[in-house]
């Protein structure tokens, strides 16, 4: 939810998908820039809905230099639905940086830096992570890892795990699976771990792209702020690009 890194493959766990456009500029010096434009029914992120169960508007701007190094900028309608009183996050904003390649033939790597900005709120809730990914031909392992995570919880790390295959007439199939591991109990109620899981199906028609997600948590409302943000949903999203 633009390179490989927008929301940092990350994204899949939303099921999120948008409407891109792109366009290279000086080619001969390798860098190019792509824009993308977007809408989801659901803005999902590590299984959890940043937008109270609705619709979300995104969009970004990516840098590629052509030589591993890479950079942009992403950003996302969001509703915490703050208490009584509170002012409500109105959007987020995600600023990377990172660099990928090849080890060899079938085996390629991504490391980065991410700032996520939340904006609207009167309170802090912005926070930095640091990443990094291998995949083994269809299979990436990955990790990112917070100082400290949103809302101040201390400490946060996230191990995940990925597979795609491509099906017939142009269809796929992408199977995600990540922990959360929290240093303190403090982001949800009592608990300082959860598993969150997305299975993503995907249909090209040139350039239009279509995909429907079933993405989940293994916790229960009650642990999820009291809400239904962390139950397992189906999600829709929609992608064009030229």
């Amino acid at each position: 939810m633009g390179n490989n890194m927008k929301k940092i493959a990350f994204a899949l766990t939303a099921g999120a998908m948008a409407l891109a456009t792109s366009s290279a500029v000086n080619a001969e010096a390798g860098l190019s820039a792509s824009a993308n434009l977007g809408v989801v029914t659901d803005y999902k992120f590590r299984g959890v809905s940043q937008t109270d169960g609705n619709p979300a508007i995104q969009g970004g701007v990516d840098l590629d230099f052509g030589n591993g190094i890479y950079l942009g900028t992403w950003a996302s309608q969001v509703d915490f639905a703050e208490p009584a009183g509170e002012e409500n996050t109105d959007f987020e904003q995600d600023f990377y940086l990172g660099y990928s390649g090849e080890l060899s033939s079938g085996i390629a790597y991504d490391v980065g830096y991410i700032y996520y900005a939340y904006h609207g709120s009167n309170q802090d809730e912005d926070y930095q992570e640091i990443y990094g990914s291998i995949s083994i031909s269809d299979l990436t392992l990955g990790l990112a890892y917070s100082d400290d995570y949103w809302d101040s919880t201390g400490e946060f790390y996230y191990p995940y795990a990925e597979y795609s295959f491509a099906l017939p007439s142009d269809m796929s199939l992408g199977l995600h699976v990540g922990a959360n591991l929290f240093d303190e109990v403090g982001f949800l109620e009592g608990e300082d771990t959860y598993l969150d899981y997305s299975i993503t199906l995907g249909k090209e028609f040139g350039a239009l792209s279509l995909s429907a997600s079933v993405v989940g948590t293994d916790i229960s409302e009650s642990e999820c702020f009291g809400l239904d943000w962390c139950e397992p949903s189906i999600l829709a999203g929609a992608s064009y690009s030229w």
